[in-house]
């Protein structure tokens, strides 16, 4: 789908586009043939989830026959054809269930294939009769507000990434570019607030048993002795909140000091060079041995380097989560405190970003006239989304997988440069 987009928003021709769309799905059906048995004998399931060829190349099909789609086109065409194939793939029509029952991995690629067909049909059908048109017109934007379907994708972006360690600003200056959109208008300002605030909520919710604990023991502080140094060294809270503030002072810091040139990077160009960067310290990290530092024993000064990789991630595309949970791990931290403390300093880092940014635009923001409703199903959007990738990062990470986002950074850099020099 994203490659459909960005050839087509590229200018590709459609006799190109076509030949690209067969060539996915040619590849994806070779690998899938060639080893999806291998999958089904090692799991013992006759359709694994680890085999996900048979999609790739079901969906590349979906996009084989579109003929040329106008600008203000491109992505409510991409979003129907990924939602119709995903349609007739669950559901099945005639024959499809049939074609399950082909040996040697031909059943798991060829009900796929027969999906992307209806599915190629049923887009067609939907071009023609100008539902299409229709749609394009929920992401059409006339750069200064955004409607309800084009502020659920951008919270549904903005809840990916602001944990995914890929970048939430990066792939915000890349879709506000490719949506017409001025981050520097009012209401793009206030629909930031909104989505940041979303997902300050999912990290209140995810780690709210961590929180309450901390609070509870925080407030017992006396216990663990008489003067600060003595309660610093037993109390875990205590320690915590010391490194917290050192992290979070750290930030502040970097940004006051480095503001105007940090934040007046929001370009492409930019964006995909520090995709690289984040990529390859994700890269590096996955590498690492096992760290053995708890919490307990991480010093302060190792909080500060924390703090000044996180007020990096003002550059965009380079991801806050991926910067303070690779650089608490290089430094020794275990992955599991790692996660924990890089999302339980983001709680000061986003709130003070927005409270800043909402002071600085306090003008700009109060004559916004950005729809209630926009506002809410951002920061709806970016809440629900953000529990999701909150709990993915935590469960990859702790297993050094870190690498898979690497490689995606890679490409999505490769992607921008090549549509940069188009």
């Amino acid at each position: 789908m994203l490659v459909f987009a960005l050839l087509s928003y590229a200018g590709v021709s459609v006799s190109a586009i076509s030949i690209a769309m067969a060539a996915l799905a040619l590849a994806g059906s070779v690998v899938c043939v060639k080893f999806a048995p291998v999958v089904v004998a090692a799991t013992g399931k006759s359709d694994p989830r680890e085999v996900v060829a048979d999609e790739f190349a079901g969906q590349a099909v979906t996009f084989i026959p579109i003929g040329i789609v106008s600008p203000g086109q491109i992505w409510a065409t991409a979003l129907v054809g990924f939602l119709l194939f995903r349609l007739f793939d669950i559901v099945k029509p005639w024959p499809i269930r049939k074609l399950e029952k082909l040996p040697n991995g031909w059943g798991i690629l060829a009900d796929d294939l027969l999906a992307g067909v209806y599915a190629a049909i049923a887009l067609l059908l939907c071009y023609r009769t100008g539902l299409i048109t229709g749609l394009s017109g929920l992401f059409s934007s006339d750069g200064s507000s955004i409607n309800i379907l084009s502020a659920a994708f951008l919270g549904i972006v903005q809840g990916l990434t602001e944990f995914l360690p890929v970048s939430s600003s990066g792939h915000l200056v890349l879709f506000e570019h490719l949506f017409g959109l001025s981050p520097d208008r009012p209401e793009m300002l206030l629909f930031d607030l909104a989505i940041h605030i979303g997902t300050v909520g999912a990290i209140l919710l995810v780690f709210r048993r961590a929180i309450l604990a901390f609070l509870k023991n925080l407030c017992e502080f006396r216990r663990y002795g008489k003067g600060l140094t003595e309660i610093y060294k037993n109390s875990p809270s205590v320690h915590f909140l010391l490194l917290a503030v050192a992290a979070t002072l750290a930030t502040a810091v970097v940004y006051k000091v480095f503001k105007t040139p940090l934040e007046s990077a929001r370009r492409l160009p930019v964006v995909a060079g520090m995709w690289l960067v984040t990529g390859t310290l994700l890269l590096v990290t996955d590498f690492r041995g096992r760290a053995k530092v708890g919490l307990r024993q991480f010093a302060i000064i190792a909080a500060v380097i924390v703090g000044i990789a996180q007020a990096a991630a003002i550059l965009p595309g380079i991801s806050r989560s991926g910067a303070t949970i690779c650089v608490a791990i290089l430094i020794g931290l275990r992955r599991r405190w790692a996660v924990e403390f890089s999302f339980l300093i983001a709680i000061p880092a986003i709130l003070g970003a927005a409270a800043v940014k909402f002071v600085g635009s306090y003008g700009q923001i109060g004559s916004a006239a950005m729809p209630v409703s926009s506002l809410v199903v951002g920061a709806a959007a970016a809440f629900a989304v953000g529990i999701f990738a909150l709990k993915l990062l935590i469960k990859i990470s702790r297993t050094a997988n870190l690498r898979f986002f690497a490689f995606y950074c890679y490409i999505l850099a490769c992607f921008v440069l090549v549509y940069i020099l188009r």
